[in-house]
């Protein structure tokens, strides 16, 4: 007996080991990769089963963590059951794409691929065969110099939409430079045609208009004079069953949305965006007759038109109401609509939008200079059921517009950055809808009067941006966690508030929130107190400073060299991203070296986890010395140590 005991003492476990080893990887099987290697810590028993669960997995997943060559190669072993892999590739390169490119993936998924070249296109498409589902965010730096760069990336695009003939969903995020325009449109030919999801980064309208075109031309030529690959004279529909398509072009032409509009008859979902450096041609630019072109699409429920402002002020000048009122008629089934740039557009076009389309469900508009009150006055007598309202910038909506948009009882999302004239009254109303999880209210004119409704209101809000709220104190603060809301805010953004100070900080602290993502960036008054506070922080027993994922304090005046001792372990065990000033440039290397998988940025970009696109701006540590991760990965003496250490560093993300 007590040999027996002593034996199950020496396998750990508890009363797991009574289970059959079968069970415990059943139950295994059904856990997420850091939450497989996080219970393989627990105990021997469970390091070995966690070490086979991750040889039969059918999915594996990890976006949190960018893992390095040699953790990919331990936590992702030869597995011919797998079918789905998502992967952050921030710390890869092209000595990983065996590990990436597997035959029997049906999904495929890699962020931040900056580091590969368009040898990844290539061993996609030689490999990958039965991909349904694919999406590459790319990134190409250094190339072979014995061949032109775009002559490798066309190739690599090439072989990639020649070998996954079955694509179903395709996304990749690339900079159109890097391929040679005069074959970019001609290489779509080989798309797969049961594609119905397609998603492109920056590329030319010239490009979109080629691609298309309802028949497909070709000279029977190689496209490329030294490629392997045949196209063959033929004339066929291009992109027959497009359900969905997102582009982001050099312009939105009549030419572009008509070419789309006549030519993919099943269209649901539309997403056009463009940045246009300088203002358009008539001929190069969006019209009242290409806006009329859409209702082409009888299928169509998912619109979006948007022309970005970040860099230059161009907007749609050619499209007035006459062209959104036609649309409206036509097009009354939309469920959702997003309008940016458009500055000739008045109440009328858009009381036709919501009066029109009695399904509508979801209504965003970006710097929509035109719009005022008198659009939303009546909206109570409308059969709507708005969930999702954004009004970005619309600067002339004041608070009684808010008013009459609570009648939407189902809204969960409202944003109104940039809606000046919202203040305290409007608040009031919105802190009744009583299922809204995001709210942004930057640079509106709220004060703490207005935190205090919110505070005491019964929004089960998860996220809130008071950013550059300048009337705001840290008694707003206090009032706004002195109700239910600390039980259910995780996202909030304090950045540019002039009067906020480390004491704001230390009642949010206090109150026990569930913090998550916390922004303060460019607050003067904000200093180390506010840092050693957050490391201080806990949950339910956990490490110190244990729930945040983000911290943004770039530029915040009182943050000195001591707040980065904090950033260093045991503190903010689950910090990913960070975003501080370049005054505490020089202290980088310490922090680095023991915090390897941060993600610091320093130069103000702002911090976007749904987007994880920072490589530019990663705070490169180099040293000659191996981090500690490096070392327990190559010192371990067995297969279940790796998985026992990896899982105390995915234990992190918990």
């Amino acid at each position: 007996m007590a040999d027996g005991k002593r034996k199950m003492e020496e396998r750990g476990g508890g009363g797991l080991v009574q289970l059959p080893v079968c069970i415990l990887q059943s139950i295994l099987s059904k856990l997420d990769v850091p939450s497989i290697c996080s219970a393989a810590r627990s105990c021997k028993l469970l390091s070995l089963c966690a070490s086979h669960t991750l040889s039969i997995v059918d999915s594996f997943h990890l976006l949190d963590l960018p893992p390095t060559s040699e953790m990919l190669h331990h936590l992702l072993p030869p597995n011919l059951a797998l079918k789905s892999l998502k992967v952050d590739c921030a710390q890869l390169g092209d000595s990983s794409i065996g590990h990436l490119a597997n035959s029997q993936l049906e999904e495929l998924c890699l962020r931040c691929c900056d580091n590969f070249t368009a040898e990844l296109l290539f061993e996609i498409g030689r490999n990958c065969k039965n991909l349904r589902s694919l999406s590459l965010e790319l990134g190409w730096l250094d190339e072979r110099e014995d061949r032109p760069r775009t002559f490798i990336h066309n190739a690599g695009l090439e072989q990639l939409l020649r070998g996954c003939s079955q694509l179903e969903s395709l996304c990749l995020t690339f900079d159109g430079s890097s391929f040679d325009n005069s074959k970019f449109a001609a290489i779509w030919r080989l798309a797969a045609p049961t594609l119905k999801v397609l998603e492109l980064g920056y590329i030319l309208a010239a490009d979109a208009n080629e691609i298309f075109n309802s028949k497909i031309l070709s000279s029977g030529s190689n496209i490329f004079a030294h490629s392997t690959l045949q196209i063959q004279d033929h004339k066929s529909p291009a992109f027959p069953n497009l359900q969905k398509l997102c582009l982001v072009l050099d312009w939105i032409s009549d030419s572009v949305v008509g070419v789309i509009s006549k030519n993919l008859p099943l269209l649901i979902h539309l997403d056009l965006r463009d940045e246009p450096i300088e203002e358009p041609r008539a001929a190069m630019d969006l019209t009242n007759w290409g806006i009329q072109q859409i209702s082409s699409c009888s299928k169509l429920r998912h619109l979006s038109l948007v022309r970005s402002q970040e860099d230059f002020a161009i907007s749609f000048r050619r499209v007035n109401d006459l062209g959104i009122l036609l649309m409206a008629e036509n097009c009354s089934n939309l469920e959702s609509v997003r309008l940016g740039g458009f500055c000739r557009i008045t109440d009328a076009g858009f009381r036709a939008i919501l009066h029109r389309c009695s399904n509508l469900q979801k209504l965003e508009l970006l710097r929509t200079t035109q719009l005022t009150d008198l659009v939303f006055h009546d909206i109570s007598a409308t059969p709507l059921s708005l969930t999702d309202v954004s009004l970005i910038s619309c600067t002339l909506i004041t608070d009684f517009s808010i008013i009459h948009l609570a009648y939407c009882k189902d809204i969960q999302v409202l944003d109104l950055k940039g809606c000046r004239r919202v203040g305290d009254e409007g608040l009031k109303v919105v802190s009744s809808l009583g299922k809204l999880k995001t709210l942004h209210l930057n640079s509106s004119d709220i004060s703490d009067v207005g935190l205090s409704y919110l505070g005491s209101g019964n929004a089960p809000l998860l996220s809130l941006s008071l950013r550059s709220c300048q009337r705001l104190t840290d008694k707003g603060i206090s009032a706004l966690v002195a109700g239910s809301l600390v039980q259910t805010l995780q996202n909030l953004d304090l950045s540019n508030i002039p009067n906020l100070t480390d004491n704001a900080i230390l009642v949010l602290v206090k109150s026990g929130m569930q913090i998550v993502e916390l922004r303060l960036r460019e607050c003067p008054l904000i200093g180390d107190t506010s840092v050693i506070a957050l490391a201080s922080m806990h949950f339910q027993g956990r490490g110190y400073g244990s729930t945040l994922r983000l911290l943004d304090i770039y530029n915040s005046g009182g943050i000195t060299k001591l707040a980065i001792s904090w950033f260093k372990k045991p503190y903010f065990s689950r910090l990913r991203w960070l975003g501080i000033g370049s005054n505490v440039n020089g202290y980088m290397d310490v922090l680095g070296r023991d915090r390897p998988l941060l993600r610091i940025l320093w130069q103000g970009n702002e911090l976007d986890r749904g987007r994880q696109d920072f490589s530019d701006e990663f705070y490169k540590v180099e040293f000659e010395e191996e981090d500690e991760l490096e070392q327990w990965l190559q010192n371990v003496g067995n297969e279940g140590e790796v998985e026992d250490e990896i899982g105390q560093w995915l234990q992190e993300g918990e």
